[in-house]
């Protein structure tokens, strides 16, 4: 997958170390959790740059186009199995989007759906419903994974304060918070848990485009794998979501900088 734009490229591994030291290409870049949670660390100017609303759709698919390539370009399809901000950095100078961190990645058997594996692995808050409770593996557990990635860049909610409860798909906030609440998802207007920077930039102009990705996030996070799209359409979706907001006047000012 290295001569992917959208992956970190592997150079080499080096044995001269008392452990094998796998190497990387080096970019100047930041990840994706420290853009969506630690907004004090970078300065204003260039986290604006690099995560208008703009950015984040081109990140989502950015990363969803590395999945697909997983998932539909190998014999055996490849199961990240760990995708979250943490393992996604933007490139400072570029903008470009790079997953990295294949260390749980599994393949699927020859002519094979799914396959159970011994030991659950993953991130917990990312991990859909049939695998944490039977350790199924299939390509919709990358899906549900994407699927929270995409409710974060949505509204720039932690994993610690918040919960997807089995498909009521409750939002549930850390009771350890004094702004402790429960939301079930018909309840929930968009434009009111949509990032606040986002309603900043736009408004209610992108309204729109923001109840596309929410109406994403929902069928990506389905209780039931066979109820989940396929990570290729997710990308047309995504793509589709991208392209009207390239065409609304709004994007123009941020496509000429």
């Amino acid at each position: 997958m290295s001569h992917l734009k959208n992956v970190l490229r592997l150079v080499g591994c080096c044995l001269e170390f008392e452990e094998p030291v796998i190497v990387y290409e080096y970019v100047e870049a930041i990840s994706l959790y420290s853009l969506l949670f630690e907004k004090g660390t970078y300065d204003d100017q260039i986290r604006k740059s690099l995560f208008s609303w703009g950015s984040r759709l081109r990140i989502a698919h950015q990363v969803v186009s590395a999945v697909v390539f997983l998932h539909t370009e190998f014999t055996t399809p490849v199961i990240h199995r760990d995708l979250k901000p943490s393992n996604v950095i933007v490139d400072q100078n570029s903008g470009v989007a790079k997953l990295l961190n294949f260390s749980l990645s599994v393949s699927l058997p020859r002519g094979e759906l799914e396959v159970v594996k011994d030991v659950m692995c993953g991130t917990y808050g990312y991990l859909a419903s049939e695998y944490a409770a039977s350790c199924i593996v299939t390509q919709k557990i990358d899906v549900y994974n994407f699927g929270v990635v995409l409710l974060q860049l949505l509204t720039g909610w932690k994993m610690s304060t918040l919960h997807l409860k089995d498909r009521n798909m409750d939002y549930i906030v850390d009771p350890s918070d004094s702004d402790f609440k429960m939301m079930n998802i018909d309840e929930i207007h968009v434009m009111d848990m949509a990032d606040p920077a986002i309603l900043e930039e736009h408004g209610i102009a992108i309204q729109q485009q923001l109840k596309d990705c929410w109406n994403l996030v929902n069928k990506c996070t389905k209780s039931s794998g066979k109820d989940r799209p396929y990570m290729i359409e997710v990308a047309r979706e995504l793509h589709r979501i991208h392209k009207c907001f390239r065409a609304c006047p709004q994007s123009w000012p941020q496509l000429v900088q």
